[in-house]
């Protein structure tokens, strides 16, 4: 069901967020002492030769890249693998010698889920309803509760001219747009594949950098324990966190999984609170549930929007289609309004687009149908699903249509009616 699907996917979110929390709070800081381009390169070399055997066996799919793909890979593995790693590293590192304070930089990383909702809106075209907006601004708001705790920041003591300052903005940048084109990625890619795409691209920036900064004899001065910790950061805090994170954002909107992604500071704050026996202050309980009901909300606001009961909708079908998926000519890929294909055997229903049902084993969907009568084919986008089908069996159920075949002048009015047709899709099921 739709409901378990965004619930999971929230989860998976949350759990990759606090082994990301179990790393930064435990085990990095026990490198402080190195270069911070040196940990990136050298926790995602090791992760690659993990998956080595992985990579070996997926070779086939591995290197079926789409265009599509290729720049939201780079970017993701720039940014979100390298640049955002190794500047909020650095940051902390920079914290923990004094030049800056650790609630300065975790304050001005808070940024990441703005950059991302921003990015999510210009380039994913996500439009969240206005409850969303003000839950995500709760959510912020309780994070930064949660970072400040009562240590009595000031928002005037931060200073423009810290280099920890930029670095802290620079990773929220390089981590919120991470999510947004990871998102694009995972909506055309397995998220198994993203995951070694992202270690393999960011092993060879990361040793680019390495090289770039003088910084190769830095990895023979490791001892034995900082080389075992590297390996608990490759195993637990790279490969399996980013395989779970990739799986939950397969499952829910880029600007869902930035709000999600704000749990981190509750996990760090719950790590200190058991491990190192410190108590919570006042702001932080506070802080600590405002996030958590934030959370809550935002993800029951979009399971109301998508548990939309079907069933007595069926007794409205006006035509039954059914057929395997097949591959069309991916224009919907190229507008990021995807569409299933299938061939109609006999009798096809006349050409027009309608709103329907479609079913996908037990799975019930809403979706914006195509008819081409003269090519026996149906096309229909399945609105808030992004897996891939090929291949597999679909039935659609053609409840009402919205209008007949039209001519247009030119690709952007095409699109703009597709968009069209798929918002009065979403009305006509919410208002039955």
């Amino acid at each position: 069901m739709l409901l378990k699907q965004i619930s999971l996917g929230t989860l998976a979110i949350v759990l990759a967020t606090f082994l990301w929390s179990v790393d930064g709070v435990l085990i990095r800081p026990k490198f402080y002492n190195l270069p911070a381009g040196t940990l990136v390169f050298l926790e995602h070399l090791i992760a690659l030769i993990i998956l080595i055997p992985v990579i070996i066996k997926n070779r086939s799919k591995l290197f079926k890249l789409q265009k599509q793909t290729r720049f939201a890979l780079l970017w993701v593995s720039l940014f979100g693998g390298v640049i955002g790693t190794i500047t909020i590293t650095k940051a902390f590192f920079m914290a923990f010698v004094g030049k800056n304070s650790f609630a300065e930089i975790i304050i001005l990383q808070k940024l990441q889920p703005v950059f991302a909702l921003i990015l999510a809106g210009i380039i994913l075209k996500e439009k969240p309803p206005k409850k969303f907006y003000f839950w995500a601004g709760i959510a912020i708001f309780a994070s930064y509760l949660l970072a400040v705790g009562d240590k009595n920041f000031s928002f005037s003591g931060l200073t423009t001219n810290s280099l920890g300052f930029w670095l802290a903005i620079l990773a929220a940048f390089s981590f919120g747009s991470s999510t947004v084109f990871g998102k694009q990625l995972v909506q055309k890619m397995n998220f198994s594949l993203v995951t070694i795409w992202r270690i393999i691209i960011t092993v060879f920036f990361s040793g680019i950098f390495l090289i770039l900064t003088n910084n190769t004899t830095t990895v023979w001065q490791l001892d034995k324990n900082q080389w075992q910790l590297l390996l608990v950061i490759a195993i637990f805090t790279g490969i399996a966190s980013m395989y779970i994170y990739y799986l939950g954002l397969q499952k829910v909107s880029a600007s869902q999984a930035s709000i999600a992604e704000l749990f981190y500071p509750i996990s760090a704050i719950l790590l200190d609170l058991f491990i190192n026996h410190k108590s919570l202050t006042f702001i932080q309980i506070i802080g600590t549930l405002l996030l958590l009901f934030a959370i809550y909300k935002i993800n029951q606001q979009q399971d109301k929007e998508k548990n939309i009961p079907l069933n007595k909708f069926f007794s409205k079908t006006l035509h039954r289609l059914k057929g395997k998926v097949i591959q069309g000519k991916q224009y919907g890929q190229t507008i990021n309004i995807p569409t299933a294909n299938i061939q109609i055997s006999k009798n096809p229903p006349p050409s027009g687009v309608y709103h329907s049902i479609v079913t996908i084993g037990k799975q019930k969907l809403i979706g914006s149908t195509f008819i081409n009568e003269k090519q026996n084919l149906a096309e229909v986008h399945l609105i808030n699903f992004n897996k891939n089908i090929y291949n597999k069996e679909i039935t659609i159920n053609l409840i009402a249509k919205i209008r007949n075949i039209q001519t247009f002048k030119n690709e952007d009015t095409l699109t703009k009616q597709i968009k069209k047709d798929i918002k009065l899709t979403k009305k006509y099921f919410s208002k039955l």
